[in-house]
């Protein structure tokens, strides 16, 4: 009997019997599922990391200003100063060793117009520094200057969304935005970016709805009406050795602290350990999947071992009329362990698909990043194949050492 034969008999076998074949490869099917979306959810937890220390700079530190209200504002106002400003940037960036960069960032809530209609867009003021701590791409044109901020120049600098939003059939560059009122000219263009996940540990700028103007344009010129114009929004701080984050930023809350008269009005976070902890807490989840994916396929080994038994016995007069006609016991080993094959290699695809499934579904309902790695399928398909061959050698063992005559016998 050859190969192509011992295949066509194991899927006749196995389309004659489809509840049992069915429920045979629940076990396999469930495992390798839980495999593939295991592998996912770990895959993409990884991919985020490094999607988010991207967005937010490696090495970063970011204070941001601390929404007071009642009371504690009301103190506040009577501590002067209060607030972040680009002092307390620069001093921080010129006091502690370990930092080399500060970029202030103050957003402004402001009407953006282009052509007579409204934009979508999030205006920012900053300066040179931040495209040397976060990792920026120019599509086109050029970042802010050191002279756009010193000039308080009317220029800007807008994301992909901005600029299809405004600029669709012509080249923004030299083009006019209209931001709170006042022309700004557009000097440079931000390739795409993604948008950090929902949920994201550390909240941060949608650059491609972001509009970047000169920090002091935006103090000087369109925050002038505010109480403390030069209040900033946010600070990120780069330290130059990954080492020392937790350190600096301890001496830098310690700083703000004496600077603003022990006022605690802002809130000192280390983005990269947030993210970390995030994919910690991601990666206990995905081995406590692993572990119940290794129950299944477990379970579901057993229970192909033990339907093949269940056929063996009662198949047993069939292996006899093949002895009889000249089948060798190689010949009934062989085709019982291509049947088994057959059953969880079946079993195997199917739970690949389910696999996708569920890292699909984890995706949408959790909003979490999955990526089926090539190497999970290779590895699925493996471990199928692994427990048809492990777990089907005793059946096939057994159904090949029935004695002819006796197999002849039976009813």
């Amino acid at each position: 009997m050859d190969f192509n034969e011992s295949i066509r008999i194991g899927f006749l076998e196995i389309t004659q019997h489809k509840l049992r074949s069915a429920l045979t490869m629940l076990g396999v099917i469930f495992g390798v599922a839980a495999v593939i979306s295991t592998s996912a959810i770990g895959a993409g937890a990884r991919e985020e990391l490094e999607r988010q220390l991207s967005e937010l700079g490696a090495n970063t530190i970011r204070i941001s200003a601390a929404k007071l209200r009642g009371q504690e504002e009301a103190e506040a106002r009577r501590q002067a100063p209060w607030g972040l400003t680009r002092a307390d940037a620069a001093s921080l960036s010129s006091v502690i060793p370990g930092i080399t960069a500060a970029a202030p960032l103050k957003r402004v809530e402001v009407t953006v117009a282009a052509s007579g209609r409204v934009i979508q867009g999030d205006v920012v003021g900053t300066d040179d520094t931040l495209l040397n701590i976060v990792q920026y791409k120019i599509d086109d044109g050029r970042f802010l200057a050191p002279l756009d901020d010193v000039e308080s120049r009317l220029v800007c600098v807008i994301g992909d969304a901005v600029r299809l939003a405004a600029f669709p059939l012509t080249d923004p560059i030299g083009q006019t935005l209209s931001i709170d009122g006042r022309p700004f000219t557009v000097v440079g263009t931000l390739a795409p970016r993604s948008r950090l996940e929902s949920g994201a540990v550390v909240e941060s700028l949608e650059v491609d709805r972001t509009i970047f103007i000169p920090i002091s344009t935006s103090i000087r010129r369109i925050g002038a009406v505010d109480l403390r114009a030069d209040r900033l929004t946010e600070i990120i701080l780069r330290s130059n050795d990954a080492a020392m984050l937790r350190e600096n930023a301890s001496l830098a809350e310690r700083m703000l602290l004496r600077r603003h008269n022990r006022v605690a009005d802002f809130r000192v976070v280390v983005p990269e350990e947030l993210i970390r902890q995030q994919q910690k807490t991601k990666n206990i989840l995905s081995q406590v999947l692993m572990f119940i994916a290794t129950i299944s396929l477990l379970v579901g080994g057993i229970g192909i071992m033990n339907i093949m038994l269940a056929s063996v016995t009662q198949r047993t007069r069939e292996i006899g009329i093949r002895r009889a006609l000249g089948a060798t016991r190689r010949d009934i080993l062989s085709q019982f362990m291509i049947e088994t094959l057959i059953v969880s290699l079946v079993g195997g695809f199917l739970g690949i698909g389910m696999g996708f499934g569920l890292a699909k579904g984890i995706s949408n309902f959790a909003g979490w990043t999955t990526i089926i790695p090539a190497a999970a399928v290779i590895l699925s398909v493996s471990v199928s194949a692994a427990i048809g061959f492990l777990f089907g050698a005793y059946p096939s063992w057994k159904a090949s050492r029935l004695d002819p005559i006796e197999a002849l016998r039976s009813e």
